[in-house]
């Protein structure tokens, strides 16, 4: 059938004719089918019906026909395509590449009857002819077959896109090809895309790849070719391989998901194979691995991936402590209730704290640490090069002690950084409270051992007595000034500790009131009593 004989029929097809009342317009008429003539008049007893309003996508579809008429192909096409981006009409697709044929531009018109065959709903007869249209334009184009390597491409799918550039006047509109995720192109030999010819553009990307792209030039009646693409990673993503066992769990359903531990991140997951193994490309930086699988238990591991491509960790997972329920059988009559004595499994612990409000805590804790550790340091060298200007003049002891209030000073400063980097880290976690009560005595231990110390070493001090002090490297009044110098990090350390353990207490304690204890009265068979309720 000749191109603008199809057009004629389709555009009788697809316009807002008027039609008897008794028959319904169809969603999508099929392409290639005409409806009954325009001239062809009703019966005069018959009064003739109002026509349908007409839809701006309409107008535009008679627009594009009349210019397809005038043999205006390109305009026409431009309109066709543009209502295919935004109606998504699969007529006005298939309308398209009838157009592009008529230019000449068969790589465009066999994708887009590629892209209208792969459509719900559309009619038989439209997709015979889109298929028989589409091979006869294929045996005139050029066909490349692309294939994509490293095999780990395949897990994540890729993208071509094919952009014409040898004639600025011939604007023609890249031609995108989505190959998803484990797609047949990765293993059945190759993505198929048909050309004319001319000079054009391939573009090969794929995520956490760098994108490779190919010049390639067609001419006219040139055989199909093979092109086989290598993409480079990316240096911006790691390689991260997990290995899964045992083997029973890979076959319960094992997953594995990774979460970068920042704020906000979303999850990534790492789908495994029969063999219980998963490769993930992803940045570097801390992550959080969780592995889970029915009727074992759930494990939760942080990794780190720095400065080498690939990093492999393998992970055994241990049967639950509660076994899983075992399903009635499909042919039981009646299903059968559990004993009355049976023991339920305890449901999952919520968390103390959200997971964001620990990251939050313990990043605000690190961070405040850094300027207090900053200006410590800063204190403790100018005080330590007067210190070392003075003694080399010789001055009495005495004068000494500005500077060896500056040097404790500051080496106090660094303890209470110290502190806060540990509770820090602490935060972290959803520990229990007596975790933090743990800090907060190994603070205020640290707090008292520096003032004891300093205690001591100060008694010294008034008493003239620095001289018969003796340490390892050292003696007298630099004896003296070491040992102020470790006291004032005791104390220093002792305080850091107890504010980063201060306000981690706080904050569970905030999110721990709405879970309070509560007492119940409980009556049973014989017996009377009170429930507690509660976290302990």
């Amino acid at each position: 059938m000749p191109v603008s004989l199809s057009w004629l029929l389709l555009t009788l097809a697809t316009a807002a004719a008027a039609e008897p009342a008794a028959t319904p317009p169809t969603s999508e008429p099929a392409p290639g089918t005409p409806s009954a003539p325009a001239s062809t008049s009703a019966p005069a007893s018959t009064p003739e019906p109002a026509p349908a309003p007409v839809s701006d996508a309409d107008a535009r579809a008679e627009q594009a026909a009349a210019l397809y008429g005038q043999k205006k192909y390109l305009e026409a096409a431009q309109i066709l395509e543009d209502l295919w981006a935004t109606v998504h009409e699969p007529r006005d697709l298939f309308n398209a590449g009838l157009a592009r044929l008529a230019l000449g531009h068969r790589a465009h018109a066999i994708r887009y009857w590629e892209l209208y065959l792969q459509q719900q709903g559309i009619p038989e007869d439209g997709r015979e002819q889109a298929q028989s249209r589409s091979k006869k334009a294929q045996a005139a184009a050029t066909g490349v077959i692309v294939r994509v390597a490293p095999s780990s491409v395949a897990e994540l799918g890729a993208t071509l896109t094919l952009t014409r550039v040898d004639e600025d006047k011939d604007k023609r509109p890249p031609l995108v090809f989505e190959l998803p995720p484990r797609a047949p192109e990765f293993t059945s030999g190759g993505k198929t895309i048909y050309v004319d010819p001319g000079k054009w553009q391939l573009k090969i990307g794929a995520p956490t790849y760098a994108a490779s792209t190919r010049d390639l030039t067609i001419k006219p009646g040139a055989p199909g070719f093979v092109l086989d693409v290598a993409l480079a990673s990316d240096p911006a993503f790691r390689s991260a391989t997990f290995q899964i066992g045992p083997g029973e769990a890979v076959a319960a359903g094992a997953t594995v998901t990774l979460q970068k531990m920042q704020l906000n991140a979303e999850p990534v997951p790492c789908p495994l194979d029969g063999h219980g193994k998963c490769a993930v490309r992803i940045e570097p930086g801390d992550w959080e691995v969780t592995v889970q699988a029915p009727g074992y238990q759930r494990h939760v591991e942080k990794v780190t991936l720095g400065a080498q491509p690939t990093a492999t960790f393998a992970v055994a997972l241990a049967p639950s402590l509660t076994p899983a329920p075992t399903p009635p059988p499909a042919d039981a009559a009646t299903p059968t209730s559990p004993p009355a004595d049976a023991t339920p499994a305890p449901p999952p612990v919520p968390e103390r704290v959200p997971k964001k409000t620990r990251m939050r805590l313990s990043t605000g804790l690190i961070v405040s640490g850094v300027p207090v550790f900053i200006t410590g340091l800063a204190l403790a060298v100018h005080g330590s090069n007067v210190y070392d200007e003075k003694k080399l003049t010789k001055v009495a002891n005495g004068e000494l002690l500005p500077a060896i209030r500056l040097r404790s000073a500051g080496s106090g400063l660094m303890g209470v950084a110290v502190g806060l980097w540990a509770t820090g880290l602490t935060a972290e976690y959803d520990v229990k409270p007596w975790v933090w009560w743990t800090e907060l005595g190994v603070g205020a231990a640290a707090l008292l051992t520096g003032g004891v110390w300093g205690g001591v070493t100060t008694s010294r001090w008034n008493n003239n007595s620095t001289a018969s002090l003796v340490c390892t490297n050292n003696e007298g009044v630099d004896c003296f000034t070491a040992h102020r110098l470790a006291s004032g990090f005791f104390l220093g350390l002792g305080a850091g500790t107890i504010v980063g353990a201060t306000t981690g207490l706080l904050v569970q304690r905030f999110h721990l009131k709405k879970r309070r204890v509560s007492f119940a009265p409980t009556f049973g068979a014989g017996q009377t009593g009170f429930l507690v309720q509660g976290r302990f």
